[in-house]
């Protein structure tokens, strides 16, 4: 799942990298390429476990979202090298990262995707619209 990255950059955390950033990274792009916007995205996690759970890769597939040989990764400090955003899906942001310049929002109140799916991806989505219309603007200024 590793793509040249484009204008605008969004690194999704959180806990372990195979779930809630996992289903974000994956509607982001996905909706970022349908309607035209140069933005790209991964999926990282502070603890990353594996594999992708069973349940959230099925849902996923379904979706056409496939996720067969995704490895969870760590938050690095190489992976916020020029990224434009930062978002944390329920979980602080770590000490080094801290960093000016960068971008960082905080998306809490996240159902847990191994829960309630539907919700959790629902929840995401709404906030990835927000997202993508502000890269969008951003796009659109000289």
């Amino acid at each position: 799942m590793s793509e040249p990255w484009s204008s605008g950059k969004v690194v999704f955390v959180c806990a372990h990298g195979n779930a809630k950033s996992l289903i974000a990274s994956s509607w982001f792009n996905r909706l970022a390429g349908e309607r035209g916007i140069a933005a790209r995205s991964l999926a990282r996690g502070l603890t990353p476990e594996n594999p992708v759970p069973a349940a959230i890769a099925e849902r996923l597939r379904r979706e056409g979202i496939e996720v067969t040989g995704f490895e969870a990764r760590p938050l690095t400090p190489t992976e916020l090298d020029g990224r434009a955003r930062l978002v944390l899906i329920g979980v602080q942001v770590p000490p080094w990262a801290s960093h000016g310049g960068l971008e960082i929002e905080t998306w809490d109140g996240i159902p847990p995707a191994s829960e309630n799916y539907e919700a959790s991806r629902d929840a995401l989505r709404t906030r990835i619209e927000t997202l993508l219309e502000d890269l969008a603007e951003g796009e659109r200024r000289p």
